[in-house]
């Protein structure tokens, strides 16, 4: 069975990551930013049919992760070179935690208005909350949550399809489609 699939987009993730990080006062722990741009494309998913980053999800035993920032913050994507000249990440040994900081701007040019909307309003919600705990209360999350607290398995796939069932708005695939298709159109029309 295949699934419906966006394609990521480097530059929307890194701006909306930035923007994030702004408004936290330009650090915080780098799992509370994959939280709260998780609950942003979430969000978006909602009212577009479509996410903000485009990024596949993995159901992690700390909750949903979108996979290539996080690779991207850990430095295992091809281009997590680029992804660092803007947002650095270091450990801070107070916190025990990995933190990811703004190093330089990389804009907003190619945020919606409505997605600034919908990350400020994500982050003003749950900037106080336990991002872990609370996004284990995710249906498309709690699918996989037996299997991963069985010892072989430590991700599995959380798709546009769960999302869309997590979310209570199954009835948005026809949508979907469309958006992945006309995106497939346009990758194709300006060889992006």
């Amino acid at each position: 069975m295949t699934h419906l699939r966006f394609t990521f987009r480097f530059q929307k993730a890194l701006e909306a990551s930035a923007f994030i990080l702004r408004l936290a006062g330009g650090q915080m722990g780098y799992i509370d930013l994959l939280k709260m741009l998780y609950i942003a494309d979430r969000e978006c998913l909602a009212v577009e049919g479509d996410t903000i980053t485009g990024d596949s999800v993995k159901a992690r035993k700390r909750g949903p992760v979108l996979r290539t920032i996080f690779n991207l913050i850990q430095k295992n994507d091809s281009q997590s070179e680029r992804w660092h000249s803007f947002i650095g990440a270091r450990f801070n040994h107070n916190m025990k935690q990995l933190e990811v900081f703004i190093k330089e701007s990389p804009g907003d040019g190619d945020l919606y208005q409505f997605e600034k909307e919908i990350l400020l309003r994500v982050f003003e919600e749950h900037k106080d909350k336990d991002l872990v705990s609370y996004t284990h209360t995710f249906p498309e999350w709690r699918k996989y949550e037996s299997i991963l607290n069985s010892a072989n398995k430590s991700q599995c796939s959380i798709t546009i399809e769960d999302m869309l069932e997590g979310i209570g708005k199954p009835e948005l695939i026809d949508i979907v489609k469309e958006n992945i298709a006309a995106e497939k159109f346009h990758s194709k029309l300006f060889r992006r």
